[in-house]
């Protein structure tokens, strides 16, 4: 019987796409495996995904209290719940936190046990610039000893394989496996692309990475007739302050609008009454919302600075380089495109994505690989 140790951050849904694949992967894998026990192991944060939802009984959510500053979330209870569950396998979901220590030390103790570490995005190239001298720093002292300690690199697409080459990872210790999606009911008999004003949906974290500044910009030289576009997301209340002025200063607020976080109903609803979707980010190792988008059938405008070439490949929407022609150009073809076109590219999107990224079989290769795991440590 296998422990399966799950370990995040947070499960809040400010923390993105990254929490919502956290806790549907864990529960795939359970459900697929009735007779091991999978944790999660987060601390305590708001607006947590998990809340309210059935879980089967061999699939448990640990929360431990701590200090959510924005700086470096602390728990002095983290490694000691982790020890408590005495897992044989741990799954780290993404870098530059205290599961992180917790992991390494882990390890260390039990260099027989299975450790999966997924970066999530984290090392790709643009997502370092960001504060790029403390993680320089902190990936050479630190994060570099728990990639080099860990059995399996998980990425979710051949750029964030690519990306870690670079940086030295070898090739046979990298695994990809993509997210997954839920896929909602079938919409098409219900797409309303003709609705006046026709939305184009933005749904991800709010952040500088995201190219939210590039899209306002780029929306404020077009300035589309029929259209609105509502940004739905949480974000640093300064940072989101900010965007609200530029939206001020664009005069873009008849043609912009803020959700907020969303989730649950507000979330689907959101998706439903979309006629497009746009993520216009400047690096994504995966892009989870994309692929939520493709399964609501909507045609997608994202940048090259995402693993999502089939887009451009299959005609399912536009992929252009992530910066104010691009944007510019594309969201003008989208905005003008016959509503036939655009329900043609969201019908084929959703195919395309009930092919490859449904729960079921991403859950499944997951598995494989733990299975693979634990005969490995008593071979």
């Amino acid at each position: 019987m296998l422990r399966i140790l799950t370990i995040t951050d947070s499960l809040s849904q400010r923390a993105g796409g990254l929490s919502n694949a956290t806790f549907f992967l864990a529960l795939q894998a359970a459900l697929l495996m009735p007779n091991d026990f999978h944790y999660i192991l987060a601390q305590k944060d708001i607006e947590e995904i998990d809340v309210g939802k059935p879980l089967p009984d061999n699939f448990l959510i640990k929360k431990v209290d701590g200090s959510r500053n924005v700086f470096f979330p602390w728990s002095s209870n983290l490694q000691e719940a982790l020890i408590a569950i005495n897992p044989d396998v741990i799954h780290l979901r993404g870098l530059w936190r205290q599961s992180s220590f917790a992991c390494l030390a882990w390890k260390q103790v039990n260099p027989r046990k299975s450790l999966i570490v997924q970066p999530a995005g984290m090392l790709e190239p643009k997502a370092r610039l960001r504060n790029r001298f403390f993680k320089d720093a902190y990936y050479q002292i630190f994060e570099r000893k728990l990639i080099d300690i860990a059995d399996v690199i998980h990425v979710t697409s051949a750029q964030e394989r690519h990306s870690l080459i670079r940086l030295g990872v070898g090739s046979d210790r990298i695994v990809q496996l993509a997210e997954g999606v839920t896929l909602p009911a079938d919409r098409s008999d219900a797409l309303t692309l003709t609705d006046q004003p026709r939305r184009l949906l933005m749904m991800s974290r709010l952040d500088p990475i995201k190219g939210i500044e590039l899209l306002l910009e780029a929306m404020s030289i077009i300035r589309p007739r029929g259209w609105i576009c509502e940004i739905a997301g949480g974000g640093a209340i300064s940072y989101v302050h900010q965007l609200k002025q530029l939206v001020a200063s664009f005069d873009l607020s008849d043609f912009v609008r803020f959700l907020g976080p969303l989730s649950g109903d507000e979330k689907n609803k959101a998706f439903e009454r979309a006629s497009a979707f746009v993520l216009p980010s400047l690096s994504e190792s995966f892009g989870i919302s994309i692929a939520e988008a493709m399964a609501w059938q909507l045609p997608v405008l994202t940048t090259t600075g995402t693993p999502w070439r089939a887009i451009s490949e299959l005609d399912l929407g536009w992929y252009v380089p992530p910066d104010l022609n691009g944007l510019s150009q594309a969201l003008f073809e989208l905005f003008f495109a016959p509503p036939a076109r655009l329900a043609d590219m969201g019908k084929r999107s959703r195919h395309f994505v009930s092919q490859r990224y449904q729960w079921s079989e991403i859950g499944r290769q997951m598995v494989s690989l733990y299975r693979a795991l634990d005969c490995a440590q008593h071979s």
